[in-house]
């Protein structure tokens, strides 16, 4: 019995599927023609659209070019018919008709115009007499379109465009005296009107002038693929206008008619308003569609083929929905079990997103800015979230000896999970997360995470560390440059020291209980307590704690002194040293290299110093030298030569010999004036009154032998009684005054100077103050910043003494030397 039911609900559903199948195999080939259809007509459309705007831009540009074209030759005739040597011409015969040069010239003058563009022309007298002809007019008048209301301007077709145009010729006085006609030739436009042949088959381009009244026909050019045609038109016909009739009426557009041939056709018209034309471009409709008609056939062979094969698909779809609606009933009963088993998976994968998004924020919220204890607090607010059971949950780690609990920390749970930290492969803490005794781990994720998230920490902390040390070597090489700096820039020995000081105590670990001395040649120099307010090398730091303090104290540690010998000739010259506390001893290695590198720094400048020192004595003790053989030697010679030369005057002249003696007078004159200037080179070079009275006495000497040599007024002023005892210090104050004075006086053109020595407020002040023209202050300038200047700056950093340059209040220039009181 439940066979046969099946058997018959089997036959049942075959009909209803045959029915299904028929009704929507009808259903589909409607719809399917009636689609194709739609995109037929509306493709139809869109080409008859494009071909249309095609048309429309293709017929403007021809006639912009036909109006333009015209237009140039009406202007060519025109201005032929006001050249004045024509107008001259033509009076000149009406006056004389006899008059052969007029008649010369005006033929030379029209043959002219065939080689510059025109094919013919001719000139008439105010009653119509042929004056001058020159070149062949065209022939083919018959073929020829009026131009305007006038007759007497036509476009001519005689194998291509020939402008006839005809102008009147009026004298100054403005009376009429006769007229010129010309033919002028259009390739361009001949061309343009020609190129229809590479449109299409069935292109033609139309040019038309409008219907006499008499007979209302129109005569127009027609160019086909054929050639160029005249015919004549009419302009309205049986089946109504002509689109050529819209073009005359001043009208532009598109359209599509049927055309004198009675053939469809889709016409582009204009009209060309300046000189009383219209034109019409066009394409047959059968040309036009010709490809998508050859094609029809083919695509109504493909349709059919189509709907045949949509009718045999949905036949086989229909069949296999119904096979589908019988299984789905066994799916439905699947889908529920599979949708019990992924609703435990979501639990899970929701487990493992809150762990996934927990590494997430505690991986981007811990930089290195951040203290240890923010850093553990910031891995308490993502963990306990991310446990099973948060609201049970509570955690804490221990680095370094230090414990840091999360809020909700409950030292009664003894349920706990354990990770050990590892820094640089030392264990130096571990994290623990505790539940209550009633709530169970997911022992393997659980314990997965929170190894994940010591990593992370011991990675942290690794980082730290780094950036510490880097801390520390950023600050030894600043206080190397800041060191290195001041040293190419100071030459006193306190100065440099001090500069040691003020970079060395704030670059070692713990510049609050460092002190640093420096010995050199004898003499002790000490830094003092530091005072962070004070110092010139501020280091921020992110935090005052250590990470993993057990890793900094296993470093090499070398003890609470450091020392370093300062060598100069290879014998020991001084040392540095830095201390700290008995009690405190943290200096290590690096921080020895530090204070190497800052002794042989001190060497390599002690030895530059002591090289200067020993050029500067040399070329003193050369200068000196020079200076005793000039007064010892030399000049005696030469003096010598002076008391020759006049006991030979006075010889020559007892002998009688005016002329003799007078030469010799001149002798003697030249050699004693060789000794005095000799004399004052010797001086200049060898100060003697600076060794035997002193610095003080040297100036005033100095100042007198100025005035005398140069004729000029040069004061020296000292208030007070000064007395300096170093050789070294008054020479150098001596050679300092002695070079600004040459300055002023060869360079400033100075006529007054004025020397002064002052003691005041504990200090030593030494000026040279000129009323010369002055220089450039700034003594970095290369073209003012000569050798003197450079030694004269040498010397005063030799001496610990500020140099500087000052403009006069009166003009001039004020060289003053200042130093402390020895």
């Amino acid at each position: 019995m439940e066979k046969s039911n099946n058997n018959n609900s089997h036959a049942i559903s075959i009909q209803k599927n045959d029915k299904i199948v028929l009704i929507g195999g009808l259903l589909l080939m409607g719809l399917t023609l009636v689609t194709g259809v739609a995109v037929y007509s509306v493709m139809r459309q869109q080409i008859e659209s494009s071909l249309g705007r095609g048309l429309d831009v293709a017929l403007q540009g021809k006639a912009h070019l036909l109006e333009s074209q015209i237009e140039k030759g009406l202007a060519d005739t025109r201005a032929l018919a006001t050249r004045p040597f024509l107008i001259q011409s033509i009076r000149q015969l009406r006056d004389q008709n006899e008059n052969q040069a007029a008649r010369s010239d005006l033929e030379n003058n029209i043959h002219s115009l065939i080689q510059s563009g025109f094919t013919a022309a001719v000139v008439y007298d105010a009653q119509g007499n042929q004056l001058v002809r020159a070149g062949h007019f065209s022939e083919k008048h018959a073929q020829a379109l009026p131009l305007g209301e006038k007759n007497e301007t036509t476009l001519i077709w005689d194998g291509e465009f020939v402008l006839h145009t005809r102008e009147a010729v009026f004298g100054p006085d403005g009376q009429h005296i006769g007229s010129i006609m010309t033919e002028t030739t259009l390739p361009q436009l001949t061309r343009s009107f020609s190129e229809i042949r590479s449109i299409d088959e069935t292109g033609t381009f139309m040019l038309c002038a409008p219907t006499s009244v008499s007979d209302q026909k129109m005569p127009c050019l027609i160019s086909q693929i054929d050639g160029v045609r005249f015919k004549t038109l009419t302009r309205v016909v049986e089946g109504g206008v002509l689109p050529m009739d819209y073009a005359l009426d001043g009208r532009s557009g598109v359209i599509a008619v049927i055309d004198y041939r009675n053939v469809p056709v889709i016409e582009a018209y204009a009209p060309l308003e300046a000189i009383g034309l219209g034109m019409i471009l066009k394409l047959d409709e059968a040309e036009l569609f010709k490809p998508v008609t050859e094609e029809l056939k083919i695509i109504m062979v493909y349709l059919g083929i189509l709907i045949i094969a949509e009718v045999l698909l949905l036949n086989w779809f229909i069949r296999k929905l119904i096979n589908s609606e019988q299984s789905a009933k066994l799916a439905k009963d699947k889908a529920e079990q599979f949708s019990f088993e992924l609703s435990l998976k979501e639990l899970e994968l929701r487990e493992r997103l809150k762990e996934i998004t927990c590494l997430y924020e505690i991986r981007r919220s811990i930089g290195t800015e951040l203290s240890v204890e923010e850093v553990c607090q910031q891995i308490f607010k993502h963990l306990i979230p991310a446990m099973q059971y948060p609201e049970s949950a509570s955690a804490s780690i221990e680095i370094d000896g230090n414990r840091f609990v999360s809020a909700a920390s409950n030292q009664a749970h003894s349920n706990a999970l354990v990770s050990n930290i590892k820094v640089n492969g030392k264990v130096c803490g571990q994290l623990s997360v505790f539940y209550s005794e009633d709530r169970p781990f997911l022992e393997i994720e659980e314990q997965k995470l929170i190894d994940t998230i010591t990593v992370d920490l011991a990675n942290w902390l690794e980082r730290k560390q780094v950036d510490e040390l880097l801390r520390e070597r950023l600050k030894e090489i600043t206080c190397l440059y800041e060191i290195r700096r001041g040293i190419s820039t100071e030459l006193s020995v306190d100065k440099i020291c001090r500069n040691i000081f003020d970079y060395l105590i704030p670059a070692m670990q713990f510049p609050e209980i460092a002190t640093a001395v420096i010995e050199i040649d004898g003499r002790h120099f000490e830094s003092g307590k530091y005072d962070v307010r004070d110092g010139k090398l501020m280091f921020s730091r992110a935090n005052s704690e250590r990470v993993c303090n057990d890793c900094y104290h296993s470093r090499d540690s070398i003890g609470h002194v450091l020392q370093s010998d300062i060598n100069l000739g290879g014998k020991k010259y001084g040392y540095i040293k830095v201390t700290y506390p008995e009690d405190k001893p943290f200096l290590i290695q690096e921080e020895q290299k530090l204070l190497d590198a800052i002794a042989s720094d001190l060497e390599s400048w002690l030895d530059r110093k002591r090289l200067e020192q020993t050029l500067v004595f040399v070329a003193e003790e050369q200068a000196h030298t020079i200076g005793q053989e000039l007064h010892d030697n030399l000049g005696q010679q030469i003096a010598a030569i002076g008391y020759q030369a006049r006991a030979l005057e006075k010889k020559i002249t007892s002998l009688g010999n005016e002329s003799m003696a007078a030469i010799a007078a001149s002798i003697a004159t030249q050699v004693q004036t060789a000794v005095v200037q000799i004399k004052q080179l010797a001086q200049g070079l060898l100060p003697f009154e600076l060794e035997a009275n002193g610095v003080v006495a040297a100036l005033e000497k100095l100042a007198t032998r100025i005035a005398k040599t140069y004729s000029i007024k040069c004061d020296f002023v000292c208030e007070h009684t000064i007395r300096i005892n170093d050789k070294n210090l008054a020479l150098n104050f001596y050679r300092i005054a002695q070079e600004a004075a040459n300055n002023a006086i060869r360079h400033g053109e100075a006529q007054h100077l004025t020397i002064s020595l002052v003691a005041k407020n504990d200090k030593l002040i030494l000026s040279i103050l000129d009323d010369g023209c002055g220089f450039s202050l700034n003594t970095n300038d290369p073209g003012t910043s000569g050798m003197g200047i450079k030694i004269m700056q040498y010397r005063a950093k030799q001496l610990g003494a500020k140099l500087k340059f000052l403009s006069g209040v009166e003009g001039g220039t004020e060289v003053r030397l200042e130093m402390g009181m020895v």
